[in-house]
């Protein structure tokens, strides 16, 4: 239960989360399709990202976006984690990191201790990887299709939900401030739904509105 792990539930439901996202200017995407990830990508390579292919799914955790926005970067992790556990996903990761070797061996610990494989690689292996595009949206890790082209934008569980998720904002006025930060960062703040459960289709969300793991 994300309660246990001492994260404060939001005071707002996920319609309230989007129309404050969107009046404070962020935008909102929709998925679609089923959740058909085959391993997680956690990129380490700073101001990257890796391009969505709904036909190829993989969940992507941009990890350095955690230290840009000041985050606690394990609590960051854990939930992503957390988050692709609840969701079936698989228990295997990729660490992408710089071709400069770097030592990226606490997370590879932490995804093994939960029962995960985790390789690391080095961003030359990567050949879908970009530079991130200040046009692209700030999104959630989420492989599925989506409404929105925009996918060149660093990627976090649910979007601008990490953010506040981590900091423990809880209100509505906190996510408009977070999406003004994140716009004022130069990148497009989104959180998103999916045409099953309208706003409530992003599982990160739903897992930390509820305190809970689904069955």
């Amino acid at each position: 239960r994300f309660d246990e792990m001492g994260y404060p539930r939001p005071e707002f439901d996920a319609d309230q989360g989007a129309a404050a996202v969107k009046d404070a200017g962020g935008t909102i995407e929709m998925h679609h399709g089923s959740h058909e990830e085959k391993e997680v990508l956690i990129n380490l390579v700073e101001n990257k990202t890796l391009e969505l292919n709904e036909d190829d799914q993989r969940f992507i955790v941009d990890g350095w976006s955690a230290g840009k926005f000041g985050l606690d970067v394990p609590k960051f992790l854990v939930a992503a984690a957390a988050t692709v556990e609840m969701l079936g996903g698989p228990k295997k990761a990729k660490i992408i990191i710089p071709d400069v070797v770097l030592t990226p061996q606490d997370i590879q610990n932490a995804l093994k201790s939960r029962g995960w494989e985790a390789d690391i690689v080095t961003a030359g292996s990567m050949p879908d990887m970009v530079t991130v595009n200040p046009a692209g949206i700030l999104k959630c890790v989420d492989g599925r299709g989506s409404d929105n082209v925009a996918m060149k934008g660093p990627k976090m569980p649910g979007g601008i939900y990490a953010i506040a998720h981590n900091r423990g904002t809880t209100s509505t006025e906190g996510l408009k401030a977070i999406t003004r930060e994140v716009a004022a960062a130069g990148h497009m703040p989104s959180v998103h739904g999916d045409h099953s459960s309208d706003m409530l289709g992003c599982g990160f969300f739903k897992l930390w509105v509820t305190g809970r793991f689904d069955e």
